[in-house]
């Protein structure tokens, strides 16, 4: 079992278009975001426009949620839906895709490599979680939290607004004991 905390000073931010962009993992590490080389990235994004048009991902699929404000997406020719606070939404990389949002987002993207086995969940104090082996999990809150690991009680204390990255290699289960808002915990697995 390997894990690592990444703290918010060691996340990378950069300027887009609408607003900023903070990077707070890659995988693999070496992968560079813009030549597409990565099976999956973890990022935030502020807004200072209330209209975005987001990027091509052909290939990679997208998860997205608000931290904080709303979004409301529109998939051309497909749908449209409102995002509240930690409402996710999960679609194709390739689809034409714009939103509009309050300027007072914040939003969480998990962006994974078309064909991957991979999968963002949402927890709260005292939820539980069983890890199978072989798999690379985030877990990521607002605030402070406290996570469990079933292997002889181990308490992480994980500050908020860090990203707590655990690679495993066997069955393991989790718990948050405490929490004051929610943990958006990423899995992915390791093939």
């Amino acid at each position: 079992m390997k894990e690592k905390i990444i703290n918010k000073e060691d996340f990378l931010t950069t300027k887009w278009s609408g607003g900023e962009t903070t990077q707070l993992s890659i995988y693999p590490e070496d992968a560079i975001f813009a030549e597409r080389d990565f099976l999956w990235r973890i990022s935030s994004a502020t807004f200072t426009s209330k209209e975005s048009r987001f990027s091509d991902f052909s290939s990679y699929q997208r998860y997205i949620l608000p931290l904080e404000g709303k979004i409301s997406l529109f998939h051309e020719g497909l749908y449209n839906r409102k995002l509240d606070k930690y409402e996710a939404e999960y679609f194709d990389g390739s689809w034409n895709t714009f939103s509009t949002n309050t300027l007072d987002c914040r939003d969480y993207n998990f962006i994974v490599k078309s064909g991957s086995d991979a999968k963002m969940q949402i927890l709260s104090i005292e939820d539980k979680y069983f890890l199978h082996d072989s798999k690379i999990v985030t877990m990521f809150s607002m605030n402070d939290f406290i996570v469990t690991l079933e292997e002889k009680g181990i308490k992480r204390n994980i500050d908020g607004f860090s990203l707590f990255v655990l690679e495993t290699n066997k069955e393991l289960e989790m718990e948050i004991i405490k929490a004051s808002t929610p943990v958006i915990l990423t899995e992915f697995s390791i093939k």
